[in-house]
């Protein structure tokens, strides 16, 4: 015999629909979670994932640095290098040190052996006394031990004489500076300036060429001599 039941009146029907939606409840709660949790594994992995890639181009970059290079801080901004007071140490070729330093210097990745330096500053020990070379900006080539300068260039000691330059060259292995532009030669007992100088410390000899003048200074200070002359 088969059990008729009758139809269900609408608040059976209403009643069903609110069983439905309270057993679906937890389950979207937990849907909601998962997708909460997915969004945030999500953003942790790729900012994991930026940040291994911004630590292996920094290792890449100090790669390129010289191993006896000392700075204050570094910053890599693609393939340049931003060192701050970066100051390295060369040898020449008599095995006499150099040291080298600057404010600011810039390192190219894609030319590791070039630093473009500002308010670059080199010592050189000249046996009995310390010479000074100063330049507003340089080029410096590591691998060729040779500087180009420029902005105002001077190299002195502290005793005998104080060389001021537009622009130069300088070949640290042979301790030899060269400018094609004018030059100041300033020392206790005189000056002499000149278009062109080729400077050897290693010789003590400074060669001047184009236009040279000298002045020589008597015991009083006063100008003793004031004529063109050519040679050392």
């Amino acid at each position: 015999m088969n059990t008729v039941e009758p139809p269900k009146g609408p608040r059976d029907r209403l009643a069903v629909i609110g069983v439905a939606r309270e057993n679906a409840l937890p389950d979207a709660i937990r849907h909601t979670q998962r997708v909460a949790w997915l969004r945030r594994m999500t953003f942790w992995s790729a900012g994991a994932i930026v940040g291994l890639v911004l630590i292996g181009m920094a290792i890449q970059g100090l790669r390129f640095l010289p191993v006896d290079l000392r700075f204050a801080r570094i910053g890599l901004k693609g393939t340049r290098i931003t060192i701050e007071s970066p100051k390295l140490v060369g040898y020449r070729k008599d095995g006499r040190p150099y040291e080298l330093s600057a404010r600011v210097g810039v390192q190219d990745m894609a030319a590791p052996d070039i630093f473009e330096l500002e308010d670059m500053q080199v010592r050189m020990d000249g046996g009995d006394k310390v010479v000074t070379l100063t330049s507003a900006k340089g080029v410096y080539n590591s691998k060729r031990d040779h500087a180009d300068l420029a902005g105002g260039v001077r190299i002195r000691d502290d005793k005998q004489f104080d060389l001021a330059l537009q622009s130069a060259e300088m070949d640290f292995k042979t301790s030899v500076l060269s400018s094609k532009e004018p030059s100041t030669l300033k020392m206790d007992n005189g000056e002499v300036v000149a278009n062109s100088v080729e400077f050897s410390q290693n010789e003590r000899r400074a060669t001047f060429t184009g236009d040279v003048r000298s002045v020589l200074y008597g015991e009083d200070g006063a100008a003793a001599k004031d004529a063109p002359q050519e040679g050392k």
